[in-house]
């Protein structure tokens, strides 16, 4: 990736060794890809079963969910969970969209930033996964984000790094208006 001018590699160009191989190029494995190749005496195979999202949808976040049930997803369902979720639907089974195409799921869930719930890393340091804790994986969520907000937490958000994370322009009426209504009533409003 950083040391080639190309995005795909000729079958005819892949040698026997990599220093690196990173499997998925959804926005974490193409962004430690491309830190990785920043180094010119580093080789890095970047794999993705799927290919380039080169349609409009993919272009448009709001069209994105055309995209689930296709080509450019690997169609997951969740397992069924009795009496605690997804029962309303068949089989109680949730779809499960999951991006399988360069990008990776941010294809398919409207450029949603996501990071996940910091007690879930904190359960898992504690089930046994060292390093895992929130606390510890914090400085690499921080380290990956480009945060192009007017305002933001710095003891949680950054900026320079390779994923840009911004609100969703424009706002609708809407949106603004259930905004505005949680802060009517005593909540706050947060990146």
């Amino acid at each position: 990736m950083g040391n080639s001018n190309s995005a795909y590699l000729n079958v005819n160009q892949v040698t026997q060794e990599y220093d690196f191989i990173v499997v998925g190029a959804g926005s974490s494995g193409a962004a430690l890809a491309s830190r990785l190749s920043e180094d010119p005496n580093v080789s890095v195979l970047l794999l993705e079963a799927g290919r380039k999202a080169d349609v409009l949808e993919a272009k448009m976040p709001v069209a994105c969910g055309k995209l689930q049930h296709g080509e450019f997803d690997w169609n997951y369902f969740a397992e069924t969970q009795p009496g605690v979720a997804s029962m309303g639907l068949i089989d109680g089974k949730s779809f499960w969209p999951r991006g399988k195409c360069l990008g990776g799921s941010s294809v398919l869930n409207y450029m949603a930033y996501i990071r996940g719930n910091s007690a879930d890393f904190d359960s898992w340091e504690e089930l046994g996964a060292k390093g895992w804790s929130y606390n510890e994986v914090l400085p690499f969520f921080k380290k990956l984000e480009d945060n192009q907000l007017e305002t933001f937490d710095e003891g949680y958000h950054s900026q320079g790094g390779p994923i840009t994370v911004t609100m969703k322009t424009p706002t609708n009426e809407i949106a603004t208006a259930f905004v505005k209504s949680g802060m009517e009533i005593g909540y706050k409003e947060v990146d």
